[in-house]
């Protein structure tokens, strides 16, 4: 979807009976996934059956065409299928290859199936958060699928970016390992240094205080303290201009030593008011504040939510934009596609490829395509 939102066009080719993702759910949005809808825009949707013949056939036509192949499959199936990257080449010399894997080509797990959270516990990350003696805690988010497919969207853009100064493709592989090895890489560092165990807390662990805080009327803010001018300020506004003095928390090192104890005085004095009081009192000190939200909250803030967009097609199902944004060669969120119906773009797509209307009708009669006659969304324009 990053790249359709850059501007490319995107081919989606999923199985006969479509991705597993169009299913997931509850929530639904019509008859499809919100989790599908949420992650879609703007592709296009071939159905098409790879293990006969005549797809093995229609899908070598597409990769002639194409100039980057992106697939999610396990070492083991791209071989069996040839769709390898010394496969595929043969076919498109010039192709740009993006695979995605759990573990990465190499290696004893290489043939393992797995996903987000299990790769979250296996790196360790459910031991990066929560408290010291609770149970592990795993990331609320799938946050190692959409930083991957962040990441591999910029790898795929340097790999087109070599195509167009050499004329060469080349293999581009990710691994969701080293993804969520990235987010992690302070903590490898720390136990490599100190070869111990990183300490786990809620806290950010290199400045404190930096963390969430209940006020009197029990609801919630996080305030973080990154540098010693910010804790001056800090101590102002709670009223504990000794503390600049105080061994124990005049210095981050020594606050870091002894944060048990800053925290539980700054929970005795934050009890004390409501936390948008506390807001505002840290606003005014310009000190990193903020009020930590439901995530029905958050889409309340008229400020967070005008990041959002609407479109057309999907009225009530906000759409949250690339991050970053271009001032030219994007396309708009409004303007794109809405997410494809299951083989919605086959016939226009093989007619592209080549094929004609007895021949689509035949691959359609033998199973090895399918059509999608209800529109859900209009088509974009181009070459594959």
């Amino acid at each position: 979807m990053v790249l359709a939102d850059l501007g490319a066009r995107v081919i989606k080719v999923e199985a006969m009976t479509g991705e597993e993702g169009r299913h997931f759910g509850p929530p639904f949005y019509g008859d499809s996934s919100v989790a599908f809808m949420t992650c879609n825009r703007g592709k296009e949707s071939i159905a098409l059956d790879i293990r006969t013949p005549a797809g093995r056939s229609v899908l070598e036509r597409l990769i002639s065409k194409a100039q980057v192949l992106v697939h999610n499959f396990r070492p083991d199936f791209a071989e069996t299928h040839a769709l390898t990257y010394d496969a595929v080449r043969r076919i498109n010399p010039t192709l740009v290859y993006y695979m995605v894997s759990a573990f990465g080509e190499q290696g004893d797990y290489r043939l393992r199936p797995s996903v987000d959270s299990v790769v979250q516990g296996m790196t360790g990350a459910f031991y990066a958060s929560g408290e010291e003696g609770n149970p592990p805690v795993r990331i609320g988010l799938p946050i190692i699928d959409v930083a991957s497919g962040m990441c591999g969207a910029l790898g795929v853009l340097a790999a087109v970016m070599h195509w167009q100064q050499t004329g060469q493709g080349q293999r581009v592989e990710l691994s969701l390992v080293d993804t969520m090895f990235n987010f992690l890489a302070s903590k490898v560092g720390e136990y490599a240094v100190e070869q111990r165990e990183p300490v786990r807390a809620v806290n950010l662990p290199i400045a404190v205080p930096s963390r969430h805080f209940r006020g009197s009327d029990g609801a919630w803010f996080s305030v973080s303290v990154v540098n010693e001018g910010a804790f001056k300020r800090f101590c102002a506004v709670i009223e504990r201009l000794e503390w600049l003095t105080d061994p124990r928390y005049q210095r981050n090192a020594v606050r870091i030593a002894n944060r048990p104890a800053l925290l539980a005085e700054l929970e005795a004095i934050f009890i004390t008011r409501s936390a948008a009081t506390w807001v505002a009192a840290f606003e005014a000190a310009d000190i990193p504040c903020g009020p930590v939200n439901t995530v029905s909250e958050a889409m309340a803030d008229p400020v967070l939510a005008a990041r959002f967009v609407e479109h057309p097609e999907m009225p009530g199902l906000p759409l949250i934009p690339f991050p970053a944004q271009l001032a030219a060669g994007m396309r708009k969120i409004g303007e794109m596609p809405a997410p494809p119906a299951l083989g919605q773009h086959t016939g226009q797509v093989l007619g592209e490829l080549g094929y004609g209307a007895p021949e689509i009708a035949q691959l359609v009669r033998d199973g090895v395509v399918r059509l999608q006659e209800t529109a859900m969304a209009s088509t974009a324009g181009g070459k594959p």
